[in-house]
Formats: structure tokens, C-alpha cells, sequence
């Protein structure tokens, strides 16, 4: 059912938050009647009301390997989140679902941009509209203003993106245990086989005001180890540039086609 003053989407669109996030529903739901397109609630999983279950399926070594510094509740429950939404879209009937966090904010033109990406769907398994880092880009398509880029560099970012259920539902079984945050580990698309993009240029993005379920207040929780101890951390982000130019050698996507 549509709500006042919006439309359906031409895409399901879920929006991923706590239910005691009750003032970032109230803003998300402002922000979805201004951008005019209607969305369904998917409550998230508390990290730090369920630590202990989601301990046991994380690989706390390999955690701190590959990320450098100590996992916290709020990085396992947006783990647990994405993955739980994946494994209900993979088990449903919609070929494309459009994924949210509950801090997004979009430009006025967003919605121009999720049809500029549908049609393009041939072109990607997962498509962001948003990101925290989007490094290195390789434009593979265009239509209008719009650029689908693949990216060899770090490409990191959850806050508004496309998926396919096919693909959706292989990465709800393929994503445990838990070695990594959660879009970074996305952004080995390289080990997972599917095609990472983003759509340029990006008209979403997150806007938490500093107060993070994953983060802590002003970043307080995102702490590291001191730089000696993160030197596996080092290595392993240089092998990933690697793999990520290789297989995009490897899938023709780089160099990227002349436009």
C-alpha cells in the first residue's frame, strides 16, 4: 500500500534499521516523502543485544588480520543485517531489490539515477548509488550523465545499493563467518564472482550527524591496533588491489571499453 504523498518504486526498496532507532525512522521517513518514493522497514539485528551469538560466528583473528584493529557490536550487527535482508530477498519473488541503511540521504535527482541503473541492469550484480571510498573508477557504461564504473581501487559503502536475488541469495549462504566489515568485504568481488558498481555521479549518501550504531559517538569505538600489529593488515589491503585488477583484466572490464 503506498503512503500519502508517494509513489510505488520501480524497484522493492528496503530500508535497514533497529527498532530503537526511533529518531532515524522518523528522519528516514521524511527523507523517502521527499524523494517521493514509498519503502518497506527491515529491522536490523542489535549487535550489541545479541554479542555473544554473533561472536561465535565471527572469526576473530582473521578480523583482526585483515582489518587491523577490534571488531565491535555495532560491526557485527551490520553484518548480520545485510546478510539477513539477503537471505529473505534470495528466498523471495523480486528479481532487484534497492537496500538502505536508515542514515541515507538522497539527492534531489536520486530517483533519475535508479532508473539510469535499471536500465543498465545487464551491466552489474550489485550497483551502489552511494560510498565512503570509490577509488580508481573504470567507466564501463553511460547513459545520460550517468557512468556505471567498475573500480580497482578500494570501493567501500552501504548506505544505498542495488542487488539481484539470485546473487543476493549465494551471498547469504557465502558471507560467514565473519573476517571483515561488511563492505569491505564486498568489495572482494574478486572471491565472490560478481560484478561490483557504482553509478556516477553518486546521489545518495550517509549523513549519521556523528552518532554511529557501528562507530560509537564522533568515531569513539573506531579504534585500531597500533601500526606494527596491523602490518598483515597492510599486506592484505595491497594483495586486494591485485586481485581486483586481475579479475577485471580477466572479465574485460579492464581497460575499460572505449565509450
Amino acid at each position: 500500500m503506498e503512503r500519502s504523498g508517494v509513489s510505488r518504486p520501480p524497484v522493492p526498496i528496503f530500508v535497514i534499521s533497529l527498532t530503537r532507532a526511533t529518531e532515524r525512522r522518523a528522519r528516514i521517513a521524511a527523507e523517502f516523502a521527499q524523494a517521493g518514493l514509498d519503502y518497506t522497514l527491515f529491522d536490523g539485528i542489535d549487535g550489541r543485544a545479541e554479542e555473544a551469538r554473533l561472536l561465535a560466528q565471527t572469526d576473530l583473528p582473521g578480523w583482526h588480520r585483515f582489518m587491523g584493529g577490534p571488531i565491535s557490536a555495532g560491526h557485527m550487527g551490520c553484518y548480520a543485517s545485510h546478510v539477513a535482508l539477503w537471505a529473505q530477498i534470495g528466498a523471495g519473488p523480486d528479481p532487484v531489490v534497492l537496500i538502505c541503511e536508515d542514515d541515507v540521504t538522497f539527492d534531489p535527482d536520486f530517483p533519475q539515477a535508479l532508473q539510469a541503473a535499471l536500465d543498465m541492469a545487464d551491466g552489474w550484480d550489485i550497483c551502489r548509488f552511494a560510498r565512503l571510498r570509490a577509488k580508481g573508477a573504470l567507466t564501463q557504461r553511460r547513459q545520460g550523465k550517468w557512468r556505471l564504473n567498475a573500480y580497482w581501487g578500494r570501493f567501500t559503502g552501504n548506505a544505498c545499493y542495488l542487488i539481484k536475488r539470485d546473487l543476493a541469495a549465494r551471498l547469504a549462504r557465502d558471507f560467514w563467518p565473519i573476517r571483515r566489515a561488511h563492505d569491505h568485504e564486498l568489495n572482494r568481488f574478486f572471491a565472490h564472482d560478481f560484478r561490483l558498481m557504482g553509478l556516477e555521479p553518486f546521489t545518495a549518501r550517509p549523513e549519521d550527524r556523528g552518532e554511529s550504531y557501528i562507530t560509537g559517538t564522533a568515531m569513539a569505538e573506531a579504534t585500531k591496533f597500533p601500526a606494527l600489529r596491523r602490518l598483515p593488515h597492510y599486506a592484505h589491503k595491497a594483495a586486494n588491489y591485485l586481485r581486483r585488477i586481475t579479475w577485471l583484466i580477466r572479465h574485460r572490464m579492464l581497460p575499460p571499453p572505449r565509450s
